[in-house]
């Protein structure tokens, strides 16, 4: 294939994941908009307090930075055992990375932080990209368990068999994969065979590929094997869910008329986190809005109109709210260090040193 077709291929599937993307998106976004009163929307905000909303937005912006910090600060706990690099590269990776993820669809960004720190710095691409398969699924399961928990403690009268479905579902995932992490850490020749036993009969190219990746795990689990790493992991993980549902609540309890107090937010939080890992458009624009609004559907009476309403007017301002707080971030870095997208990003990071 000549360069001009390789790269007319490259922009076809891009292109069609955006279509695709973009269609499942829609698909969540008419979900969430369904039955939705608009009129009472209008009404809501031509009436609505912007002082006392600009306040609890303010609010929200405050404690969401801290969280996201919190989450971009983590992952140096899990990438230090893999190699010498400097705390600031670790950040502006993560920093991008998290932009990417919330940018592009179909959560393909989810590579981008890997690959930006292994062309940055001497670190094995295989090794980073299994640490961060290992942060997603154990932020699957503490989730997934979290969501459990909450249901257990639930008095309300909603039915819970949605956020009930969704979280078995994301149990079989990712305790699975939890599983295979593990398995292949541990017992290397037995994740090949069952690789080889399962794909295998499928594909051998694909089997060949899984098994490489799951090798490449073993330099992941490095540090969830090293107890100050780990433990410092999980208060930072623990530091990033607790402010992510303290922001959300901080906003409802300040900017809206609603009554959910702080642990119910915590569950309406699970509800939505397992929603946006489901791959979409950029943005997550659609899943965010349905299962932010399932999730709050179990608190607030969604057949009155007001209430609804204010549901649907406080998902989208949670939305805008923290992808401003992502992307800002991202940009910045972005500007002021763009060899960092570069196949060659070490050498056009000593060129921009010595420029300096």
């Amino acid at each position: 294939m000549t360069q001009s077709g390789s790269k007319m291929s490259g922009a076809a599937r891009i292109a069609g994941s955006f279509g695709v993307a973009s269609l499942i998106g829609l698909f969540f976004l008419w979900l969430a908009a369904r039955g939705l009163p608009l009129d009472e929307v209008r009404a809501y905000l031509a009436s609505a307090d912007y002082g006392r909303l600009g306040v609890a937005s303010l609010a929200f912006v405050a404690i969401y930075t801290i969280c996201h910090g919190a989450r971009i600060w983590r992952w140096n706990y899990l990438v230090r055992p893999l190699g010498d690099v400097s705390t600031s590269m670790v950040n502006q990776a993560c920093t991008l990375g998290f932009t990417a993820i919330v940018l592009l669809p179909l959560r393909l960004g989810e590579f981008v932080r890997p690959v930006v720190l292994s062309r940055s710095s001497s670190l094995p691409a295989s090794g980073l990209l299994a640490t961060a398969v290992v942060e997603r699924v154990m932020d699957g399961l503490i989730i997934t368990g979290l969501l459990f928990l909450a249901l257990s403690t639930y008095q309300g009268e909603a039915p819970v068999a949605f956020a009930r479905g969704a979280g078995l579902i994301a149990l079989m995932i990712f305790l699975p994969a939890m599983i295979m992490c593990i398995i292949a850490y541990t017992r290397r020749h037995w994740a090949e065979v069952i690789v080889e036993q399962t794909l295998g009969r499928v594909s051998s190219k694909l089997a060949s590929g899984v098994s490489g990746l799951l090798m490449g795990f073993v330099e992941g689990f490095k540090s969830l094997v090293d107890g100050q790493n780990l433990g410092r992991f999980l208060a930072a993980t623990a530091l990033y869910w607790s402010t992510n549902a303290l922001s959300m609540w901080a906003l409802l309890a300040l900017g809206f008329d609603l009554e959910v107090n702080l642990w119910e937010m915590a569950t309406v939080m699970a509800v939505l986190v397992i929603g946006i890992m489901v791959p979409a458009g950029p943005a997550m624009a659609g899943n965010f809005e349905f299962f932010m609004s399932q999730g709050l559907g179990l608190f607030v009476d969604l057949e009155v109109s007001l209430l609804a309403a204010q549901v649907a007017v406080f998902a989208v301002l949670v939305h805008v709210l923290q992808l401003l707080v992502i992307v800002l971030p991202g940009a910045w870095v972005m500007a002021r260090a763009p060899w960092l997208w570069r196949r060659d990003a070490r050498r056009a990071r000593a060129s921009a040193t010595g420029a300096d």
